[in-house]
């Protein structure tokens, strides 16, 4: 078990402030669509400014897609925290959820850390 793992809270990478849009789909083959609040290349925080409408906790394997122009990246995560209405960071930030990329291939891994860099210089993902 790596570090990442026995301390489900703790980030391994710096996260980037960005907004861009994703698609998951849990088991059930239910498809929502989320914003990010940031994102690194081990994880995402997701939101939508309708809350609770998601039947994911933490724990719960995703099927995930970020869109970037007309590139994407697709990889499994898994549910590591949720920040719930009426929370300390809800007054701040909006309800929603923060996954850990637990499978990614190399060429979706490579757009990623593209889309991070981007982001770190300025540069906005559509």
């Amino acid at each position: 078990m790596s570090g990442a793992d026995s301390h489900p809270h703790k980030r391994d990478a710096e996260r980037v402030k960005v907004e861009a849009f994703v698609k998951v789909s849990g088991s059930g083959e239910q498809e929502f669509v989320f914003r990010t609040r940031d994102i690194s290349p081990s994880g995402l925080f997701l939101y939508t400014r309708v809350a609770h409408i998601y039947p994911f906790k933490i724990g719960s394997t995703l099927q995930l897609e970020l869109y970037d122009y007309d590139e994407f990246v697709t990889c499994k995560v898994v549910v590591v925290r949720v920040v719930e209405p009426g929370s300390a960071e809800s007054d701040r930030y909006p309800t929603g959820f923060g996954v850990r990329i637990i499978e990614c291939d190399d060429g979706s891994r490579s757009r990623l850390a593209t889309m991070v860099e981007r982001a770190k210089a300025g540069g906005e993902l559509y």
